[in-house]
């Protein structure tokens, strides 16, 4: 029950800390309205935001590994809050608001390692409980459009530090339960005594890790084309409005919350990999029913299919990752939550050009192309059973004297 506790208080921190870059994203037609920026200041407030968040969480992977560094939970979190915070405030030069939200993704990136171990250990390392902290992170990205156009839509910039409230309403439970578990830890006088000797510690599986790292860059390369694209496909080949063509947009976020949550699920009941190619296999599928659509509510229904297949295998990719390197649980978190994330924005440019040489529609069918290769690298992996304890001896029985 407390590990449950614990979970869900970390579930709720990673929501706060997602709410975050999130927010900077919709703080920027602010940003251009209100201090005239032009569309190349406000992308570099995007790379600002993303980009360094992403490159840094491997190394902040690295620290959690090498350091334990739990407190990176509570501080990266209140680094993410305070930049998004102060960003209405400094209003002086774009460098000060640029060096701010800087801040913010950089605490991002230090919060999610960390939380991702802690997250791991709460929940006894199962697809299911990383499948519940995962989801966190989804709804208070979710939450952060519509809490930042009534706060500073309504208020202005000046009106940021408000911003700042999920992160202390969740900080104040995390803190008093990591205070109460010290004092527990400190009071506990448990004898110690001989125990008999666990499993053999498993060795880094580099050459598995770096192919998941593969497969997970074409689960990024889809997922940031399909939230760049799939709003323009629908324009481009119906003729739609923009308020009917984001429909699409908007169902497929919330449909992979609904995929994260079904992932881990699965995956607790059915074999791992059963579940991360069948959920590979469901996206290409869907994807393919977004090319050759025939009207515009056949791409909301494609992307809603898309969102919970593409979302599947997402918790059982993480655990795999652990799995791969037990000994780097955090190098591993920050390597396939952080930096692969953002090989797809790499890639992005990419399919921008392919898409103006020649159609959005050839750039969507060129991600269905992604998730059928996805799905055969998928084959190339294989489970790591850890080798069974070894026996130990019992104490040979004395006779009475």
């Amino acid at each position: 029950m407390k590990r449950r506790t614990g979970l869900w208080i970390l579930t709720a921190t990673h929501a706060a800390n997602d709410f975050y870059p999130g927010a900077i994203a919709a703080l920027l037609p602010f940003f251009v309205l209100e201090r005239g920026y032009d569309y190349a200041a406000a992308a570099g407030i995007t790379l600002a935001a993303t980009s360094l968040s992403s490159i840094a969480q491997p190394a902040f992977g690295y620290l959690s590994d090498r350091f334990r560094l739990r407190w990176l939970v509570i501080a990266g979190l209140a680094m993410a809050s305070a930049g998004v915070a102060v960003s209405g405030l400094v209003s002086q030069t774009y460098w000060l608001t640029w060096i701010v939200i800087a801040i913010s993704g950089i605490g991002v990136a230090a919060y999610h390692p960390a939380a991702t171990v802690a997250a791991r250990q709460a929940g006894g390392g199962s697809n299911g409980s990383m499948s519940m902290f995962a989801v966190g992170g989804n709804v208070g990205a979710a939450l952060a459009p519509t809490a930042v156009i009534l706060v500073v839509g309504t208020l202005g910039l000046g009106a940021t530090p408000l911003l700042a409230a999920p992160a202390v309403a969740v900080a104040i439970p995390y803190l008093t339960r990591a205070w109460l578990a010290g004092r527990a830890s400190s009071r506990s006088t448990v004898p110690t005594r001989d125990q008999p000797a666990g499993p053999p510690r498993m060795d880094d599986a580099w050459v598995l890790f770096a192919l998941l790292v593969g497969l997970v860059a074409f689960w990024s390369i889809t997922y940031v084309g399909v939230s760049s694209f799939i709003t323009l496909y629908s324009i481009e080949r119906f003729q739609v409005d923009a308020a009917v063509a984001s429909i699409a947009l908007s169902v497929f976020p919330a449909a992979g919350a609904i995929g994260t949550l079904a992932g881990g699920w699965l995956a607790d009941r059915y074999r791992r990999f059963a579940v991360i190619r069948c959920g590979y296999l469901a996206a290409a599928c869907s994807m393919l029913l977004i090319v050759l659509a025939p009207s515009p509510a056949i791409v909301v229904i494609g992307s809603g299919a898309l969102g919970i297949a593409l979302f599947i295998p997402f918790a059982p990719q993480i655990t795999l990752a652990h799995s791969y390197l037990p000994s780097r649980i955090g190098l591993a978190s920050g390597v396939t939550l952080g930096l692969t994330l953002s090989l797809g924005g790499l890639a992005s440019p990419a399919l921008g050009a392919l898409a103006d040489a020649t159609s959005i529609r050839t750039t969507m069918a060129l991600m269905t192309g992604l998730l059928v290769i996805a799905l055969a690298a998928s084959f190339s992996l294989r489970e790591r059973t850890r080798p069974a304890a070894p026996e130990v001896a019992a104490p040979a029985a004395t006779e009475p004297s």
